[in-house]
């Protein structure tokens, strides 16, 4: 026992104010102190001891006939009371309280996979949780491939996952995509890896990851620390910048700072399965501040774009692929 919870103990004892329970811990520790050799330092430090094994001699006596009548019986009550209320905790903590995540994000569909794909589509989202109870988010346009995870905990991840890793240090958590190799023990980050855009990006919520491409170890990563990596030139770029869940995508928000047009392109075509094109050379080039969120309308966010670029829109569903031009 924590001795500074047996020092509370004792100090209860010796004011009157134990109950049945804690006597029962407080007594069975000075029984013990006579089987002990080798006595710990540290019970030296309570003070008036002498006096206190008195107190404790005398108290006991009072009821001693009683206690030694029903002495096993309450042991068998108290020993079932601590494991029906250990028990009722993990069952409560693993069904029925819910996380911060779980408390942010809106009702979405929740599949369970031990192995294959699960993949989404536009406006969607799905919770993904694998065998050892890793929660993987999958943002709209995404996919998560897992394999033998019974031997090694790999997935694979094309567009944008929210992590929360299951702690197992005998065995690390590594995901794959867009050119990145993420390893962890137990941690929660984001990670977006369209490939429609040719940036991938590491975004750590919780606790710390490693970020590998296929030649070397970029970066250890701490909470609220961003990675941007460019496949094309494996050039990367480091950030500091909180993690916020309630401003992320996970809420139905997205709020674009001084994105490209590329991530422009992705976040529509996320939220209304439509991509934007355009050959004006200075559009692709130039960054943009807007916000989606699922409460704002398809023509809403067109008309911010169109203030946005100065530019006309036409509609072309050539082989169904739902196109907005730019022009």
């Amino acid at each position: 026992m924590d001795q500074n919870q047996l020092k509370k103990l004792i100090k209860k004892y010796r004011e009157g104010t134990a109950s049945a329970a804690e006597k029962f811990v407080v007594e069975y520790w000075y029984e013990s102190l006579g089987q002990q050799k080798d006595e710990d330092p540290e019970i030296k430090l309570i003070p008036d001891r002498e006096n206190l094994k008195q107190r404790i001699i005398g108290a006991a006596s009072e009821y001693a006939s009683k206690r030694s009548a029903n002495r096993r019986r309450f042991i068998y009550i108290a020993v079932a009371s601590i494991m029906l209320f250990l028990l009722s905790t993990v069952l409560y903590n693993q069904y029925f309280s819910t996380s911060h995540i779980d408390r942010l994000i809106k009702p979405i569909k929740i599949v369970y996979l031990d192995r294959g794909t699960i993949s989404t589509g536009t406006a969607e989202r799905t919770t993904v949780i694998l065998n050892d109870g890793t929660k993987v988010i999958l943002n709209a346009n995404s996919g998560i491939t897992v394999g033998n995870y019974d031997r090694r905990r790999d997935v694979k991840l094309y567009g944008e996952a929210f992590f929360d890793v299951k702690r197992d240090p005998s065995r690390p958590f590594t995901v794959h995509g867009g050119g990145l190799h993420i390893k962890v023990l137990g941690t929660s980050f984001n990670v977006k890896a369209y490939r429609d855009i040719s940036n991938t990006s590491v975004s750590v919520c919780t606790g710390k990851v490693q970020v590998d491409n296929n030649e070397k170890n970029l970066r250890t990563l701490l909470a609220d620390e961003n990675i941007s990596y460019d496949r094309k030139s494996s050039n990367f770029k480091l950030t500091n910048a909180e993690y916020s869940l309630e401003n992320s995508w996970l809420s139905d928000h997205v709020k674009l700072d001084q994105a490209s047009f590329e991530e422009l392109n992705q976040n529509f075509k996320n939220f209304y399965g439509f991509s934007l094109h355009t050959a004006d050379e200075k559009l692709l080039k130039d960054r943009y501040n807007i916000n989606f969120r699922q409460s704002k309308t398809m023509t809403a966010a067109l008309e911010e774009i169109q203030l946005l670029t100065g530019k006309k829109i036409s509609f072309n569903n050539k082989q169904e692929g739902k196109e907005i031009i730019l022009y």
